[in-house]
């Protein structure tokens, strides 16, 4: 939830945001870390690639046909931009204009995912090695990672985020059985102090990765702390509330593929003040992502399961006479 409120605020502000480099560094990190983070070892790769399918891939493809029809109402008065926009949006990758502006994560988080699986089967350093050998071609001059279709080529780098997501649930997080808030704490403010004192941020959707190795590390440290913090204080502090936050982290896909198009509709309507664009962005996504969630329309365009009064109310039908 506070990562896809970063992704907007990011979008809605722009280059105008004052201490952008403090955002860019952990902003688009954090979603690969906690992949990792999260990652369920074992599973078989054609498992793996169904399930990403389902839950990223026909989302992803959805949406991409809605925005379609987006942009075909945004050029009625000028058709002839229509196909220019059609094939950089299909295209996929750092070029996608809106209304598809933030579909390259969806897609680069298929294939990383994807990678990693395949990856499995073999030792531990060569997923390693594959993830240093893509910060490198990313360190490249005129990388074009970020413009390879769909982004696919973006996969390599980002899996460095991904391992260091298993890597601090396995082996570090266990060893650090107290006061996880307060090294959270630290290890967010040190992350911060290291950009203060010049660490160049990261744009991961153009190639952007800083200085090689050191900022994607400090990135992912960062990454780590927020998990500790979250774990931690802000899951004391939430739990109360917890029936509204799940719902809300459930339409993270559905923010992340339709912001983007909500964002320069106000800008054509003649919104300009960025707070009240993020605002009205956010708050108008999250409830165009609950309205989904608990649809039948979740697996659709949610990439989450059927809301379970489904389940309820198929088994209220009556049975088909024998």
């Amino acid at each position: 939830m506070f990562s896809i409120a970063a992704v907007v605020l990011g979008h809605a502000y722009g280059p105008r945001i004052e201490g952008t480099q403090f955002l860019e560094i952990w902003r688009m990190p954090l979603f690969f870390f906690l992949t990792g983070y999260f990652w369920t070892s074992g599973r078989t790769f054609a498992f793996e690639v169904r399930y990403r399918w389902t839950t990223l891939g026909i989302p992803y493809l959805l949406w991409a046909v809605l925005m379609s029809v987006a942009a075909w109402f945004w050029t009625l008065d000028a058709p002839e931009e229509l196909t220019g926009l059609l094939q950089a949006g299909w295209y996929g990758g750092a070029d996608q204009p809106p209304p598809w502006w933030a579909f390259w994560f969806i897609s680069v988080l298929f294939f990383v995912t994807v990678l990693r699986r395949f990856l499995e089967r073999f030792p531990d350093w060569v997923g390693w090695v594959v993830a240093l050998a893509g910060l490198g071609l990313a360190e490249l001059p005129d990388s074009l990672l970020g413009r390879t279709p769909l982004g696919i080529g973006l996969a390599l780098p980002c899996l460095f985020f991904v391992l260091c997501g298993e890597l601090f649930r396995t082996r570090i997080q266990p060893r650090i059985p107290r006061f996880r808030a307060l090294i959270g704490a630290l290890v967010v403010a040190a992350g911060l102090g290291a950009v203060w004192l010049g660490l160049e941020p990261m744009n991961i959707k153009f190639s952007g990765f800083g200085l090689f190795l050191l900022s994607p590390l400090v990135g992912a440290l960062m990454a780590a702390g927020m998990v500790l913090l979250f774990s931690t204080v802000v899951d004391r502090v939430t739990r109360p509330v917890a029936a509204l936050v799940t719902p809300l982290v459930r339409t993270g896909t559905v923010v992340v593929l339709f912001h983007g198009w909500l964002l320069e509709t106000l800008v054509h309507q003649g919104i300009l003040e960025d707070d009240h664009k993020f605002w009205i962005t956010l708050l108008t996504s999250w409830a165009v992502g609950l309205v989904i969630v608990f649809s039948p329309l979740a697996p659709w365009l949610a990439g989450v399961p059927e809301p379970r009064w489904m389940d309820r109310w198929r088994g209220r039908q009556p049975s088909a006479p024998a």
